[in-house]
């Protein structure tokens, strides 16, 4: 999408969502079998406005309708709403949030979570009782870029955004202007870290209140305890800057926590950690602490050579792995192009392999956390090649390219699947028929789904295929 049309998605998202903040917030319950229960998750309310959108929703404990509460809304890549809910529920709990996940919102075009944001306002509003200036928006990989999206939509409204393996929507750059305080997460294998700490250095330099956080993991949302942490600097920013009063025994409560979790982590010689920590709990603090100590010992450990050393292998390691990413993916253009196609694959599974070897070395230094996220990286690369390829009508070259994947990923059911329907596609009905058979002996039973498909449409009158959907409906 161009940048007049990511303008225009922005206008319109706005326009209905600030129509929903500015209805006033709900006095009573609702009743009804889908009203979810305070401490308790709700995996599938219905959104009464549009039956086809459906979110998971926690309520904390003390939850009742004589106060406005702050809300948080998730952003999944596969449609889980419960996933986030469920990382978030503790951070709730503890410091009174609303949380609610969508069902519908996945990877994919803008509308989709443009739509569920629209109607989970809707139907929360209708609801419970929401601040509607303490609104949070969480997001993992694409939710993370529509997080940031609905938060510039809704202006004023949006308190912080939490920011999980993907940083803002393509097309849109942060500015000084935005008042959102922005809360990163990355794991130490996620191919997303190189653009994730370079957000972290943009939003510094225009002066905006952000954190990033780096955990041991790859392209997720983070633990439950990053969600804490999040939450708790959230709730600082929101005394901050004046969207909730200052509340004395969370300030203590953040304090205590926080400084025992770096004592623990320099404690146990985890020197990086414990730098991080630190560094985190003065900046947290500032204005409602004295974090002259926390800040004395965050720059005595930034000088130590654990964690000089550490920042210089991280930088290798992102060097490495944008190096590696491209030579792989010129590697699988190759592929496509060289006229001796086994020649080619050849070489790539040759980089490919070298890769998976350097992934399993022991330890976490730069060369395997490179080669970890580039074969993430390239998985996600080849994926989103092929969804592009089968919409524009090249199926002989998405069939080339998911063959490639096939071998990445053997034991992908998936796979096969998405090839069967491009072979089928492309007129070779053998193929796609071989195929199909390599999904259904991987896992894929559903013979229906089969039948519907329309990209199997090529394949009706050819008696392997009749004969699998019969063996299938046994």
């Amino acid at each position: 999408m161009g940048e007049n049309g990511v303008v225009r998605r922005l206008d319109l998202l706005a326009a209905s969502c600030l129509v929903l903040v500015a209805l006033p917030c709900s006095s009573q319950g609702n009743g009804g079998s889908q009203e979810p229960a305070p401490g308790q998750i709700a995996e599938n309310v219905t959104c009464r406005g549009d039956a086809g959108q459906r979110y998971a929703v926690f309520l904390p404990s003390g939850y009742s309708h004589d106060r406005a509460w702050p809300i948080l809304y998730a952003f999944d890549a596969g449609a889980k709403g419960l996933l986030p809910v469920q990382r978030f529920q503790d951070a709730a709990e503890r410091y009174g949030y609303i949380v609610a996940g969508s069902n519908n919102s996945r990877n994919g075009p803008v509308a989709l979570a443009d739509d569920a944001l629209r109607a989970m306002m809707a139907d929360t509003a209708s609801r419970f009782a929401i601040d509607p200036r303490r609104i949070y928006l969480a997001g993992f990989s694409g939710g993370a870029r529509a997080a940031v999206r609905a938060a510039i939509a809704l202006g004023d409204h949006a308190a912080g955004v939490i920011g999980a393996a993907a940083g803002f929507p393509i097309g849109v750059d942060p500015t000084s202007s935005m008042s959102f305080a922005y809360y990163g997460t990355t794991g130490t294998d996620d191919f997303s870290y190189p653009e994730m700490t370079t957000l972290d250095e943009t939003l510094g330099r225009l002066g905006l209140p952000h954190r990033l956080e780096i955990f041991d993991g790859g392209h997720d949302w983070p633990p439950a305890d990053v969600c804490v942490r999040a939450i708790e600097w959230m709730e600082a920013e929101a005394m901050r800057s004046r969207r909730r009063v200052r509340d004395e025994a969370i300030v203590d409560r953040i304090a205590a926590r926080a400084a025992s979790e770096a004592r623990a982590e320099e404690e146990a010689g985890r020197v990086y950690h414990a730098w991080s920590r630190y560094s985190t709990l003065a900046a947290t603090l500032a204005g409602f602490r004295e974090v002259a100590p926390y800040e004395q010992k965050a720059r005595q450990l930034a000088a130590s050579r654990e964690v000089q050393g550490a920042l210089r292998e991280q930088a290798d390691s992102i060097r490495r792995q944008q190096a590696g990413h491209a030579r792989l993916m010129r590697l699988a253009l190759e592929v496509l192009a060289d006229e001796d196609r086994p020649v080619a694959t050849a070489r790539f599974f040759q980089a490919f392999d070298t890769l998976r070897l350097q992934s399993d070395r022991p330890g976490n230094d730069a060369v395997r956390m490179a080669a970890r996220r580039v074969i993430v990286s390239s998985w996600s690369a080849l994926n989103e090649t092929v969804t592009a390829d089968m919409e524009a009508g090249r199926f002989a070259r998405a069939a080339a390219m998911l063959e490639l994947m096939g071998r990445m990923r053997p034991d992908s059911a998936g796979v096969d699947y998405r090839l069967a329907r491009a072979f089928a596609r492309a007129g070779n009905r053998n193929a796609a028929i071989q195929a199909l058979r390599n999904a259904v002996t991987k896992g894929v039973g559903d013979a229906a789904a089969i039948e519907a498909e329309a990209d199997f449409e090529p394949l009706r009158g050819e008696e392997g295929f009749r004969e699998l959907l019969r063996s299938l409906k046994k």
